[in-house]
């Protein structure tokens, strides 16, 4: 006969987490686990596993007779998943040791700091892997402004990106977010996250919460993590925009746009296929007129420009600006800010376009 007593007993199981893999790892004896910790290679499982009482087990108690599901609390986040990811341990281990290298932790940063840079990396690998509706909620949650969750091309009010009163309207839209800006290390953290998980956007997102849970920011990694709570309908991801018998290891990104009479930049993300031997005759079929990349700037990029193929248009992207009195400045952001390997523009004056590689050039060369 089995007793009441039998089925309300706890399995004692102590578990931590592995620093360098996200894993969790289960051991026979409290001992054992505290050992673990102290070593520096884990970290206990739950947020309140290190506070309080250090004889609690890790496994909950559960009334087997009340089946209502508990109510949040009031003080937490409407927008935390109930059962964060652990993500995909190599992506961890990859975005860890980069964050690391580069000094973005609490321990050198500060708190505050260290969680505004880690969230500028997490709508920055958003950005990076073309999710872009997913890095406006983003900026949502973390502005806590469901407004910003809106795409601004679709404004009908958006003013003319030349005009006076584009960069006042722009304040108000996730375009405007400081979330979306750069911080030391914060472009580096995102791109080694994309890199290792190939432009996944939620595998990237899990490595950087991964290793903001590491560092006690739990409830902003949560945060983060919800972004993909719910696969919302309008989330596009590389590989569903290109044919499952095409394989793409990386696009060679960049930036196209005009320089206008008054010596402005503005340009717009091309993903796909940004060398010059590709982007030469893409243009001259495609580009033949500053109206033709103005279209391109305000229909918010494109995979890519080919002299063989119809230019798909991304409809969402954020357009760069600069200017060309200090074109060096403008090839550094493009390649910090603006993702891009190499830049393309169209000179109004002379209309010839001209380019440079991010990587080596700060001064612009003739294309044709």
């Amino acid at each position: 006969m089995i007793k009441l007593t039998d089925l309300l007993k706890e399995e004692e199981t102590y578990t931590a987490i592995n620093k360098d893999s996200g894993a969790v790892s289960v051991f026979k004896s409290k001992d054992a686990r505290d050992s673990a910790v102290k070593a520096g290679t884990h970290d206990k499982k739950d947020d309140n596993d290190s506070k309080g009482d250090d004889s609690k087990k890790d496994t909950p108690k559960v009334n087997i007779f009340n089946k209502d599901k508990e109510e949040p609390k009031g003080d937490e986040p409407k927008s935390e998943p109930s059962k964060p990811r652990a993500g995909n341990p190599q992506v961890n281990k990859v975005v860890r040791k980069k964050a690391q290298s580069l000094g973005v932790t609490p321990q050198k940063l500060g708190k505050e700091e260290y969680e505004k840079r880690m969230s500028q990396a997490a709508v920055e690998a958003l950005t990076d892997a073309n999710f872009h509706s997913e890095s406006r909620a983003l900026i949502a949650v973390l502005e806590d402004n469901p407004e910003l969750a809106k795409n601004p091309s679709d404004d009908p009010n958006k003013p003319d990106m030349f005009s006076d009163e584009y960069d006042e309207w722009k304040k108000g839209t996730a375009w405007g977010s400081s979330f979306g800006d750069s911080s030391d290390g914060t472009d580096d953290i995102a791109h080694s996250a994309t890199g290792e998980s190939s432009w996944d956007g939620q595998e990237s997102i899990d490595a950087i919460a991964f290793d903001l849970k590491m560092n006690g920011s739990h409830k902003l990694a949560a945060k983060i993590q919800s972004i993909f709570d719910e696969k919302n309908e309008s989330t596009t991801s590389i590989a569903d925009m290109i044919p499952e018998s095409v394989q793409i290891n990386e696009g060679t990104r960049s930036q196209v746009g005009v320089i206008g009479r008054n010596g402005k930049i503005i340009s717009a993300y091309v993903h796909y296929d940004g060398y010059p031997s590709n982007m030469k005759p893409g243009l001259k079929h495609h580009m033949k007129s500053d109206k033709d990349v103005l279209k391109l700037i305000k229909m918010g990029g494109a995979r890519g420009i080919f002299d063989d193929k119809d230019i798909e248009y991304y409809k969402n992207g954020q357009p760069m600006k600069g200017d060309s009195k200090d074109i060096e400045s403008y090839i550094k952001d493009a390649d910090r800010s603006g993702g891009a390997e190499f830049v393309y523009l169209y000179n109004m004056k002379d209309k010839k376009w001209y380019y440079a590689d991010t990587y080596k050039d700060s001064k612009l060369k003739k294309l044709f």
